[in-house]
């Protein structure tokens, strides 16, 4: 074999172990990427874990916290409210724009649902009026911004609009007291992402041996 034979072998087989050392190289690149990109989803999705050291198994608990939370739900759903001028001649149709007015019945329904420390909160902002003789309803009857409940209707873990999903996520429970969180949706089917995923503390506590929501209106950021 002649000398320019040999000269061209060795060019060849330089190249071509040239070639397959930068296919190493890029196949070890992209490998690590792809490892570094891995472990970031990982540690961005880090799940809770259910700490339950109560008397109840965890599916017992889970039906308790959606019980209460759906019953809470239906009762502002169906609540009552009352334009203040029905009520009384001392309001005017304007005063209706300013005020809702709520019953005993009400009262009487919702302090059932609720602790002592949540029922407080609304009812330090009533203020009893007296109802006209001939208005429609028979029992006491108290005065309320007309936004005083807005923000249960809408920033709370019993979201009444803007939610089509909502999921329950359970963290800790004990005999007295069960700490989840909810999680309300919006996810339009035409839409790629959810308009809405926001999450509120959900804690019920027993309080005479009745279950009652202590806590769902804390948004969690």
């Amino acid at each position: 074999m002649t000398k320019r034979k040999w000269m061209i072998i060795g060019v060849t087989l330089g190249i071509l172990a040239l070639f397959s050392l930068v296919l190493l190289t890029t196949f070890k690149f992209q490998s690590n990427h792809e490892d570094i990109i891995e472990d970031l989803t990982d540690n961005e999705s880090e799940e809770i874990v259910f700490q339950n050291s109560s008397d109840m198994s965890e599916r017992d608990i889970r039906i308790l916290v959606e019980e209460k939370r759906t019953t809470l739900k239906q009762f502002f759903e169906n609540a009552k409210y009352y334009n203040i001028s029905e009520i009384s001649r001392n309001y005017t149709k304007e005063d209706d724009e300013k005020y809702i007015v709520v019953d005993e019945n009400f009262l009487n329904e919702f302090r059932t649902l609720v602790t002592e420390e949540i029922y407080g909160r609304y009812w330090d902002e009533l203020t009893e009026i007296t109802p006209d003789t001939d208005a429609l309803v028979n029992s006491r009857v108290h005065r309320g911004s007309k936004e005083l409940f807005d923000t249960i209707a809408s920033d709370s873990a019993i979201s009444l609009y803007n939610v089509n999903e909502e999921i329950l996520i359970l963290e800790s429970a004990t005999n007295d007291r069960i700490v989840a969180r909810e999680n309300i949706k919006l996810c339009p089917e035409e839409l790629e992402i959810c308009s809405r995923n926001d999450f509120y503390r959900l804690i019920l506590e027993k309080d005479q041996d009745v279950w009652k929501i202590a806590e769902f209106q804390e948004k969690i950021e």
